[in-house]
Order: structure tokens, then sequence, then C-alpha cells
């Protein structure tokens, strides 16, 4: 009897001591903790590099392109897309902002076709040759680059300053408004001053087409002497008027000029974008 009690004693001391070890998580011969398989690796400044030129049946011009890929792409992975507009002034600036805030992103920079003045950006972000700018970039660019890289369509985001914060304004008003395009608009100080006519019959229009805005508009008005501020609350207003269903405004102020704004407010907008 004393016997079988002890060998069932010593049993269960020993299933107890596995136990403790397993719960543990183990050891090596030494004692140390074996090291995890799951390890994350840590951030790293993204990869930018230059595209070969795309050209767009809709505008007959050529865009030079840059792309932004993170370093450590993760296999069955998709990433956030930002399509950057005036690519050879802004596109540093996000990819900057990224590495700086470490996040994990796709920029895609679209450049302009350099003609006198600019004039082309100019006459392209407005309306209606706006509907053939959009075009190129939902139709001719993002299939193109799309297959290529691991992108979540579902967070595309356009990125604009000036008249080409202008043109993200109107590509709200342009998408699809059961399934589109574009998750996020973000426009630096939009020069919504040079369409002060034609923009309340597109928000109006857009309106009457569907009570839904699938977005977050991150607008950023510069408030400096030269600025466009006013002009950003105005198109405000007008969007907010339509009370639109599931528009989400963010607003962001800046005691700035309008070029400055850009670079000063960038990190600000990104985590309104990505991260909030």
């Amino acid at each position: 009897m004393f016997s079988y009690s002890f060998k069932t004693f010593y049993k269960l001391i020993l299933c107890f001591s596995l136990l403790i070890l397993a719960g543990c998580g183990g050891s090596g011969s030494d004692g140390s903790e074996k090291p995890s398989t799951q390890t994350l690796q840590p951030f790293q400044a993204g990869e930018r590099s230059i595209l070969k030129p795309v050209s767009s049946s809709f505008t007959g011009v050529t865009y030079p392109i840059q792309l932004y890929l993170p370093k450590n792409i993760s296999a069955n992975k998709t990433y956030p897309v930002l399509y950057v507009l005036d690519a050879e002034w802004h596109f540093s600036k996000v990819a900057d902002s990224l590495d700086e805030l470490e996040i994990e992103a796709i920029i895609v920079g679209i450049e302009n076709f350099v003609d006198a003045s600019y004039k082309h950006r100019e006459d392209y972000s407005q309306w209606p040759l706006a509907q053939d700018y959009f075009n190129f970039i939902v139709n001719e660019l993002a299939p193109k680059l799309e297959s290529n890289y691991p992108i979540n369509q579902s967070k595309r985001s356009i990125v604009g300053h000036s008249y080409t914060g202008l043109f993200t304004g109107l590509a709200m008003l342009m998408d699809d408004p059961q399934d589109p395009f574009f998750s996020a608009h973000v426009s630096f100080d939009g020069s919504f001053w040079a369409h002060t006519e034609i923009t309340p019959l597109l928000v109006s229009d857009r309106g009457v087409l569907d009570s839904r805005l699938k977005s977050k508009a991150i607008l950023i008005a510069a408030r400096g002497k030269v600025s466009n501020g006013r002009y950003v609350d105005w198109f405000q207003e007008m969007l907010e008027y339509e009370q639109f269903k599931e528009l989400e405004i963010v607003k962001l102020d800046y005691n700035v000029d309008h070029i400055p704004v850009v670079k000063h407010a960038m990190d600000d907008a990104m985590r309104a974008l990505l991260i909030d």
C-alpha cells in the first residue's frame, strides 16, 4: 500500500514539473529561453526608384513615374497606396514622412508633363479636362502598376497641392459612388478659387446622384499672407451642406504660406491618413 502511494505521488510530481516547463515556453540546456520563430524585422526606410514613363491616350502626353516600396515586404501582405501628384516636388516629402513615422505603404509619384509655365498641369486639374486626367490615373496608370506590386486596393489615396489639391477634391466628385477607386483624398491648400462657378454645381450634382460619398477627406488650409485657406473653408462648407453619408472630413490649419504648408503639415496629414 505504501509502495503504490509513493509511486503515484512521484508520477504526480513529475507531471507537475513538466507542465511548469511547458507553461514557461521551455528552455535550452543552459536554462536560457529559446528564441522566438516569429521575430519582427525592425523598420527600415523604403526603397525609392524611377519607373518607365507612362503614356496616356486620354491626355495625349507621357508622365514620368516614381515609386516608393516598403523595405521589408512580407509575403501574402498588401499595403496602402498613395498616388502623389506633382511628384517632382512632393514625392520626396511624402516618402520622408513615411520613413520618419515608420509607416509601411506604397507611393506612386506622378510627375507633370512639362510645358510653358506648367499650363498643362493647370488645365488638367480643372473641369472639364480633369476628367481626362482622372481617367488616365484610374484606367491606364493604376492597372499597369497594381498588377506588379502588393497593393491593398481598398486603401488607395490621392494627394495633391495647389492646383492638384483642387484636382483631389474633384476626384471625390468624379469617382464611382458605389465602388469608388480612391478611399481617401488629401488636398494641401487646394486652389478652389479657380473653380468658384463650376464647383458648387459639381457638389450639388454629386449629391443628387447619390447621398453617399465614401471618402476620408483631409483638407489642409494655409493661413499665411499668401494662401488659399478661405477657399479651402468654402469647399469644406459645400461638402458639409450636402450632408454626404460616409464622408469623413479632417481639417488641418497652419499659419504658414501656400508653398511651405506642404512640408509643414505633411507628418500630420500622414498620421491622419494612415494611423488615426
